[in-house]
């Protein structure tokens, strides 16, 4: 992962974090970093990231399918280096040799080395609310997206450690 791409696992972070402080869950979100412009299909000087998070959770499988195939056709669209993905989700995982389900925030990044996982639990209580632990990289996370969503993965996918 090269440093612009970390910067959008920052911003993906950043932005569960805040979502989890005001609404209590974690809202989908995508992030991108671009050639083009995206209102003019321009060519752009240099890569820039760009986001976007619908009002809701998603309600339905068709709903998720739907947003992540508008999000396929922009990262092709505007000739993406990286995408970003995170929503919330429940998770097993394994802490001192016992696995549990556990609320996570889970970050899918794909970019030009391949595909990488990263998650965070949601911690806290009723008194102090919820928080986002520390990200950390997800060795054994089970990708059930099949479809990559760079177009430059399309021929073979990589899973990264």
């Amino acid at each position: 992962m090269q440093h612009d791409e970390r910067a959008l696992v920052r911003q993906a972070y950043e932005q569960a974090r805040q979502d989890l402080a005001q609404k209590g869950r974690v809202h989908p979100a995508a992030y991108m970093l671009v050639q083009k412009n995206p209102q003019t299909g321009a060519k752009l000087t240099h890569p820039t990231a760009i986001g976007t998070q619908p009002d809701k959770p998603f309600a339905a499988q068709a709903d998720y399918d739907e947003f992540l195939a508008a999000l396929r056709e922009e990262a092709k669209r505007l000739d993406a280096l990286a995408v970003a993905f995170c929503a919330e989700a429940m998770a097993e995982v394994e802490d001192k040799g016992t696995i549990s389900r556990r609320r996570v925030v889970m970050i899918r990044i794909e970019d030009g080395e391949g595909i990488g996982h990263l998650h965070a639990l949601v911690e806290g209580d009723a008194l102090s609310g919820p928080r986002l632990g520390q990200l950390v990289t997800s060795h054994e996370a089970i990708d059930d997206e099949t479809a990559p969503l760079l177009p430059l993965h399309a021929a073979s996918t990589v899973i990264r450690a």
